[in-house]
């Protein structure tokens, strides 16, 4: 059924897909469970030990607190922030694990996980000054690409955009975004920052621009190692011959 360009039987199709998923809907509530507690506590404001041992810092991953890497994506600044990843995790990982199944979902999501800390160490102000990078959204965006990479050409609703393009700006945008911060001072791009900050849009760079395309990245890769041309026949045959070969007595 559609109307005014909505096809309801694929949005109804969607919705029976979330409402069966496992694993997103543990992982959501994990996430909010966990900023539950830091809420109780008093926020991070009141307990920053947790955010500078469990955030991801540069120097502190360079001295060895390599679990940072992991733990990062289970604290949150706000409730905002962990409802709008949560509701993210649920959407997107609710499609990713139909597709892929509870499996191709966690490994989705590991890969996301690590692939925006990565990004965020190579690319993000590393400054003392810098604030813990929290949040999950590093692995929402490997979510995301995961799908736009296996369905290019599929519509993204609600947005009037193939898949394949949508995943093409997002990089670009998280690539262009994390360069122009102009704590890197970059020289040329940083420009592009300075303005967007003398004009009231400073708000941008306190994203993890470099954390979104770490986690795009990583998502992006593994969607094409997904879909690697499988083996054929003639292959299997010199596999084979190649094994004989190396059996027979010299």
């Amino acid at each position: 059924m559609h109307w005014l360009g909505v096809d309801f039987s694929e949005m109804a199709h969607r919705w029976r897909n979330l409402a069966q998923a496992r694993w997103p809907w543990a992982i959501a509530a994990a996430m909010l469970g966990i900023h539950g507690l830091v809420a109780w506590a008093g926020g991070p404001q009141h307990i920053p030990q947790w955010y500078l041992a469990l955030g991801l810092r540069r120097e502190a991953v360079l001295s060895g607190d390599l679990w940072q890497l992991l733990t990062y994506a289970w604290l949150h600044g706000s409730w905002g922030h962990a409802l709008i990843n949560g509701l993210c995790v649920l959407v997107l990982g609710g499609r990713v694990e139909h597709i892929l199944g509870p499996g191709g979902f966690l490994k989705t999501l590991a890969a996301g996980v690590v692939g925006g800390a990565l990004g965020h160490l190579v690319l993000a102000d590393g400054g003392h000054t810098a604030f813990p990078l929290v949040g999950i959204s590093g692995a929402c965006v490997a979510l995301l690409l995961v799908i736009t990479t296996l369905s290019p050409q599929s519509r993204m609703l609600p947005l009037p955009v193939s898949g394949r393009n949508l995943g093409l700006g997002m990089l670009m945008a998280a690539l262009l975004l994390a360069l122009a911060d102009p704590k890197l001072g970059i020289p040329g791009i940083a420009g592009i920052g300075r303005a967007l900050v003398a004009h009231g849009q400073g708000s941008w760079f306190m994203v993890g621009h470099a954390c979104h395309l770490g986690g795009g990245l990583a998502g992006y890769g593994y969607a094409k190692w997904l879909l690697r041309p499988g083996p054929t026949l003639s292959r299997l045959r010199e596999q084979r011959q190649r094994r004989e070969a190396r059996q027979q007595p010299r």
